[in-house]
């Protein structure tokens, strides 16, 4: 019963409020018969709600709201408009035939147009307000997908052999270049500022991201040199838009971590951007003994930009190539 109720609150109410109405008009017209002219309301009001609702649902597929909001609008109070009036028409046949009650079952009728202007606002307010609750829970779950994310981020960060390897370099460069060592605790702080400041966003603007992408990438040439090669190739028109934080270094952090890096074999990895995508590519050179991966950070990835509601991020998988795609925002 309760979940009924809940169901057609809105319903209910307006027609409680047009009985309501009715009894108040019935009550100024001829009072013995107002409780009757209330209660021919409510089928009527039925009936309009039960034809309205139909013409609501064929317009969401022939012009949705979001397609042209005001023109929707617009048809379907139109559209509503001359509905009642049709059934105003069957209001006035049965005046004109003098059917038994015709007095009060006409006056319901006569109102119609006016009737179906009320339902009419009260369905697209309904709209309206299931749009607002789909939206909240949206950003709710993307928010918990950022969590979650951020959390997988944060874990690599702090991962040991992270750490290990990021100390390890550290310490042979204070011994043989201290220079670089300065630079190379620069870059590691930056990266570490970067995650902390953006852990509560979502999105955050490609330019923002590709500043920190660079001190990341910068650390990371530092401690494999010429075995790695990264190209970043961004049109600045671009950097405007938006993407997943953390998510660029998040692939490459991924690029390095599942492939071989060897003066001889170096890994190649490409950022650029193709039609309204953000590319990330590398060569693929399978490490023979891999760290254990969930592969969370990709799946979460991907999860996200489904509930942002923009295109999917794209995977391919091939024999010598393994590429992301994202949609830039």
């Amino acid at each position: 019963m309760s979940k009924f109720l809940k169901k057609h609150a809105v319903r209910i109410a307006i027609t409680l409020l047009i009985m309501i109405a009715a009894f108040f008009i019935g009550l100024m017209m001829s009072p013995s018969f107002s409780v009757i002219v209330a209660a021919i309301s409510v089928p009527v009001v039925q009936m309009l709600w039960f034809m309205l609702a139909r013409i609501h649902r064929l317009l969401d597929r022939l012009l949705p709201f979001e397609k042209s909001e005001a023109g929707r609008m617009i048809l379907q109070l139109l559209v509503g408009f001359i509905a009642g009036g049709i059934v105003t028409s069957i209001g006035m046949l049965v005046f004109l035939l003098h059917l038994p009650f015709s007095n009060l079952v006409g006056i319901p009728l006569m109102y119609s147009p006016y009737l179906s202007i009320i339902i009419n606002i009260a369905l697209i307010g309904q709209h309206y307000f299931q749009a607002w609750k789909n939206n909240a829970v949206k950003e709710e779950r993307i928010k918990r997908e950022n969590l979650q994310m951020q959390l997988q981020h944060l874990k690599n960060q702090i991962d040991p052999h992270f750490l290990f390897n990021a100390f390890t370099s550290l310490d042979s460069l204070t011994q043989t270049n201290p220079t670089l060592a300065s630079e190379f605790i620069r870059h590691l702080s930056k990266i570490y500022r970067h995650a902390l400041e953006n852990k509560d966003n979502g999105v955050t603007p490609l330019s923002v991201e590709l500043d920190m992408l660079r001190h990341y990438t910068a650390l990371q040439k530092i401690r494999f040199g010429d075995a790695l090669a990264i190209d970043i190739d961004i049109n600045p028109s671009q950097e405007d838009k938006g993407v997943a934080a953390l998510s660029l270094q998040m692939l490459i952090d991924n690029a390095i971590k599942h492939n071989e890096i060897h003066p001889e074999h170096p890994l190649y990895i490409r950022v650029y951007e193709e039609d309204g995508y953000i590319v990330v590519s590398n060569n693929k050179q399978i490490r023979r003994q891999l760290a254990p991966s969930n592969k969370q950070g990709l799946l979460q990835l991907k999860q996200m930009y489904k509930l942002l509601g923009e295109k999917e991020v794209i995977v391919k998988d091939g024999d010598t190539q393994f590429t992301v795609s994202m949609p830039m925002l």
